[in-house]
C-alpha cells in the first residue's frame, strides 16, 4: 500500500460575493471537487493558470482556509475539522513558503528574531543559547551566514529574503512544506538557485513537498509528481514525467504546446485556445474546458467527465482523450535524450554551473545584489 502523507478528497471552497441592497449574492467556486494524494518524501506540484485555484488549494491543505466542503487527511488523521492546540501542533509538521519574499517577512523584526520565532513556538524546550545555535545552523543550511541574522529584511536581496522565508518554514523541522509559487517573485537568475535549494533541502531533510507553480520549467525540473488545474478542479495527473511526454488532458497539450522545443530544427505543434478563462462565478456546464477546448464535442457542454486512470498512473478528466490522443501528433515535451550532443553539453554545463552558484558562500558584498 502506498505511504501517503497528504490526501484530499472532494475538497470545495466557495466565497460568497456581492450582495448587498439589491444586489444578488454570487458564489465562487475557487476550489470544486479536488482529490489528491501526496506521497511521502516526493515533491508534488500543482499548475495552472492564473486563477485555476491552486493557491486557494494550498492554503486548503495547510488549514489557512476553512474548507467548504470536503475532507483533508494529514498522516492518516482527518485535519479538515480541527482547531486550537491540534492545529497548533499541525503547523509544526506542516510549514507555508510564501509566494513575495518582500511581504511575508516582518520589517520590524532582525532576521534572527524571524527565524527563531517558530523556534520558540514549537521548541519551547530550548534554551536561548541554543535556539541562537538553531537559527544560525538553519542560517547556513539555506546559503546564508550566521552573523546576517542581526540584519534585517530591508538589507537583503529578493533571492536572500526567500531564503529566510525557508529557513523560518524549517525551524520546527516539519514533515511537509508547501510552497506558494516559492520563486514566482524573483529574477530569472536567481529562481534556480531557490529551486535547487528546495530540491536538496527536500533529500538532505527528508521531508514533502508539495509546489504550487505556474512555470513548467520549473515544476519539469524539481517534481515526481503533477496535477494540473483548470478552474477549481484537476484535469489530469500523473508521474511528471510521463504527463510531459505524452499529455492527454487537451488543456495540458495546450500548455506544453507553448513551451519552445529543445531539439534544434524540430517544430512542434502549436494548440491554441479560444476565448478567455470562463469566471468560477458562473462555471461553464458539464466539462468546465468545452467553452475553449477545440475538440469538443456537444455533448461535451453537458456531461461531466470524472477523473478516471488512464496509463502509466495516470489519470484524466477527458471524454475522448484516447480519440485525440490517437489522432493527434505526440505534443509532450522532447526527452534529454533526443536532444543533439550539443544541446546536452550545454544544459549539464547551465546545471553544473547552477549548482556551483548554488552552493558558493554569499558575501557581505553581494547581499543585497544578485541573490
Amino acid at each position: 500500500m502506498t505511504d501517503l502523507i497528504l490526501k484530499a478528497d472532494g475538497l470545495k471552497k466557495h466565497f460568497q460575493v456581492g450582495g448587498g441592497f439589491m444586489a444578488e449574492t454570487k458564489t465562487v467556486r475557487a476550489v470544486d471537487g479536488v482529490s489528491i494524494e501526496v506521497r511521502r518524501g516526493e515533491t508534488f506540484a500543482i499548475v495552472g493558470e492564473s486563477g485555476c485555484g491552486k493557491s486557494t488549494l494550498a492554503r486548503l491543505l495547510m488549514r489557512l482556509l476553512e474548507p467548504t466542503e470536503g475532507a483533508i487527511e494529514f498522516d492518516g488523521r482527518d485535519i479538515a475539522g480541527i482547531r486550537g492546540r491540534d492545529l497548533r501542533e499541525l503547523r509544526r509538521d506542516m510549514q507555508f513558503v510564501f509566494q513575495d519574499p518582500f511581504s511575508s517577512l516582518n520589517p520590524r523584526m532582525s532576521v534572527g528574531k524571524l527565524v527563531g520565532e517558530p523556534i520558540e513556538t514549537h521548541r519551547p524546550e530550548l534554551s536561548r543559547t541554543q535556539r541562537r545555535q538553531e537559527v544560525a545552523r538553519l542560517l547556513r543550511t539555506v546559503g546564508l551566514r550566521p552573523e546576517h541574522a542581526d540584519r534585517y529584511p530591508h538589507e537583503f536581496s529578493g533571492g536572500q529574503r526567500q531564503r529566510i522565508g525557508i529557513a523560518r518554514a524549517l525551524a520546527s523541522n516539519p514533515r511537509l512544506v508547501i510552497g506558494d509559487e516559492p520563486v514566482s517573485a524573483l529574477d530569472v537568475s536567481v529562481q534556480a538557485q531557490v529551486v535547487n535549494l528546495l530540491h536538496d533541502l527536500k533529500s538532505k531533510l527528508d521531508m514533502t513537498l508539495v509546489i504550487i507553480a505556474h512555470d513548467l520549467a520549473v515544476i519539469r525540473h524539481m517534481s515526481d509528481r503533477v496535477a494540473v488545474m483548470y478552474l477549481g478542479q484537476v484535469v489530469e495527473s500523473g508521474p511528471t514525467d510521463e504527463i510531459f511526454a505524452a499529455p492527454r488532458h487537451p488543456y495540458t497539450l495546450a500548455l506544453l504546446s507553448a513551451i519552445p522545443e529543445p531539439v534544434h530544427g524540430r517544430e512542434r505543434t502549436r494548440i491554441a485556445l479560444s476565448g478567455e478563462t470562463p469566471s468560477p462565478a458562473s462555471p461553464p456546464s458539464g466539462c468546465r474546458f468545452h467553452t475553449r477546448c477545440p475538440f469538443a464535442r456537444e455533448d461535451c457542454a453537458t456531461r461531466v467527465p470524472e477523473l478516471r486512470v488512464a496509463a502509466n498512473e495516470t489519470r484524466v478528466a477527458c471524454h475522448y482523450w484516447e480519440e485525440i490522443a490517437a489522432t493527434r501528433p505526440k505534443a509532450g515535451l522532447t526527452p534529454a535524450a533526443a536532444r543533439s550532443e550539443g544541446a546536452q553539453r550545454r544544459f549539464a554545463l547551465y546545471e553544473a554551473a547552477t549548482l556551483r552558484q548554488t552552493d558558493r558562500p554569499e558575501t557581505a558584498s553581494n547581499a543585497g545584489a544578485t541573490t
